[in-house]
Formats: structure tokens, sequence, C-alpha cells
């Protein structure tokens, strides 16, 4: 899980602009980290979200540290959600990746407002969210399930 991340933050331009979908955001990291919650691994998720933010932030053109401060936020905000929602449902996780990637944006764009670092954020980008987050919550059943049989679960209902 760790490489397909670390794998997914390096290429994620690249693979976005060879298919021709640069205009849409998924994220498979979020993902990940629902995915760990749900398996009750909240220290993993925590790692997880910290590094795969340092590694955004190289390879993304905004201040240091951004990208690590959004994804442990959203993931400390989640682990407080697990004592009323049922994670192993996967309506449950399809809502919680599609929630992820919509706070995401939404703290990025907060937070690039209120320190105004110089970066524009052009009006198509608020109608390309929700599209986004459909997208990343329809794959988040087959990953999932992909995962599970990795681990060796093939019993859980995600497919």
């Amino acid at each position: 899980m760790w490489l397909a991340s670390g794998i997914f933050v390096i290429l994620r331009g690249v693979i976005a602009h060879l298919v021709g979908i640069e205009w849409v955001d998924i994220d498979l990291v979020a993902i990940f980290l629902i995915y760990l919650i749900a398996e009750d691994q909240v220290f993993r998720a925590g790692c997880l979200a910290f590094f795969m933010g340092i590694l955004t932030d190289i390879f993304a053109p905004c201040q240091l540290g951004l990208f690590t401060f959004v994804y442990s936020a959203i993931l400390l905000g989640i682990n407080q959600c697990r004592g009323f929602l049922d994670f192993s449902k996967i309506k449950t996780s399809v809502l919680l990746a599609a929630i992820f990637l919509v706070a995401k944006w939404s703290l990025l764009l907060i937070i690039i407002r209120i320190l105004s670092l110089g970066q524009s954020i052009s009006s198509t980008t608020f109608i390309l969210i929700p599209i986004s987050a459909l997208i990343t919550g329809m794959i988040t059943p087959f990953l999932f399930y992909f995962l599970n049989l990795v681990r060796g679960k093939e019993n859980r209902g995600y497919a």
C-alpha cells in the first residue's frame, strides 16, 4: 500500500496527462487512508497521510507542508467519525472517499485564500470537484475489494 501510494503520488501528473484526464483529481491515497481506518490501523493511516502529504508537497507547486497538513487534518476528522459510522459498509466507504476529496479541496482553497500564497485557482475547479469526488467514490469499492483479496479477506461485500 505504501509503495502503491508513493508511485501514485509521483506519477499522478504523468498518468493523468497520458490518459488525458488532467482536469479530474482521482486520489487513491484517500482511498488507502479510509481503508486503513476501516481496518482499525489508525497509526499506519496517520503515518501514510503524513508521508504521502510530504511527498505530494515535494512534487506539487505549493507551499511545503500544505498537503501534509490537509491530509493529516482530514484523517483526524474521519478518525473521529469512527464512533458513530460503520466503516465496514461499502456505502460508508464510498461516501467517505467522496467527502475526503471534497474536504481536501475545500481546505486547500481556504488555506490558499487566507494565506494568499500567490497561487490562483480557476473557477472550473469548483465544477470539477464534485465530478472528481464521484469518480473517486466509484473506484473505492473495487479498490477495497482488491485490497481485501491481497490481504486474504475475500468474503467482505465490497464488489
